[in-house]
């Protein structure tokens, strides 16, 4: 019996032993191939005491204000735009005349710079974006490029960054988030389209224009108002635009993913300057519908 207790204590050591042993092998096994997908994915553990979040906010700031005061004569105070008072010395027919002449002069514009981009027969290939119904086709894909001033350039490093995007594995092991691509895709698209489609092209077609030159209901102060607003529109697009490439070159010479992710950040965040503009956008919009008196389905 003696005998029999000894055995199955050593019987259960060996157990113990070849459990630790092989438990520990698992576990290294596990975090090589848990390191492995890191280091394919472009992620890099932080170290204790590394200081991230507030040394990149630290250098956005810094970016923002240097790029503030290279800019000083497109960065006016957009607080106050709204609040631009409409010249109530015209006559109907003089605000009617600088109204039309401004569309027109939009127009003419928007259509010539998306000629001349277009004539550079450019190639980018964005696989992501594809999936999202505001870049499928091209007049989708110029909406976007357009948001950003037909920047080669800049467009170029755009693609590098969402191409980034491997929509097949999860977003921590993606090169960049799946999240913040499509959010950054929301803005780009919503920076041209409100001005663009909607205003320009729908609320101040020709047809509408022709109602607003000979509809009684529709005042000089009105119409003046309506120049106001465009005006204010327009820069608040200049704004964007520049702001939007900024932002994109910087988090393109990022090597760092969550650097990178944070620079792309204060695109898409929610109560952020960019969100903000956007929002202001919609709001002339859908103030100009109002005055012209047409309905609109954005």
């Amino acid at each position: 019996m003696k005998n029999f207790s000894m055995t199955l204590v050593c019987v259960l050591c060996l157990l113990l032993i070849l459990f630790i042993m092989f438990g520990w092998d698992s576990g290294v096994k596990y975090h090589s191939e848990f390191q492995r997908e890191l280091e394919r994915s472009g992620i890099r553990p932080l170290n204790p005491g590394e200081i991230k979040d507030s040394s990149i906010e630290d250098e956005i700031s810094k970016y923002e204000r240097s790029t503030v005061q290279d800019n000083s004569d497109e960065t006016l105070d957009d607080e106050n735009l709204l609040s631009e008072v409409p010249d109530s010395h015209k006559t109907r027919e003089q605000a009617y005349d600088e109204l039309e002449n401004k569309v027109r002069e939009l127009k003419n514009e928007f259509l010539d710079r998306s000629l001349r981009f277009a004539s550079g027969k450019h190639q980018f290939s964005m696989p992501f974006f594809e999936r999202f119904a505001k870049f499928d086709g091209d007049d989708k894909k110029d909406i976007v490029y357009a948001s950003l001033g037909y920047d080669v350039d800049v467009i170029r490093k755009l693609e590098t960054l969402i191409n980034k995007v491997d929509p097949n594995v999860p977003s921590y092991l993606s090169r960049l988030d799946k999240g913040i691509a499509s959010g950054l895709l929301d803005v780009l698209y919503n920076v041209t389209y409100y001005v663009r489609e909607v205003v320009i092209n729908n609320h101040l077609n020709l047809f509408n224009l022709g109602n607003i030159k000979t509809s009684s209901l529709i005042t000089a102060d009105d119409i003046a108002s309506i120049n106001v607003l465009i005006d204010t529109l327009m820069h608040l697009r200049r704004n964007l635009t520049l702001k939007l490439g900024r932002y994109i070159v910087l988090a393109e010479s990022k090597t760092d993913k969550l650097e990178m992710e944070a620079v792309l950040r204060k695109i898409i965040e929610q109560n952020g300057d960019i969100r903000r503009l956007i929002a202001k956008i919609m709001f002339i919009s859908q103030s100009i519908g109002n005055l012209v008196n047409v309905q609109t389905n954005p």
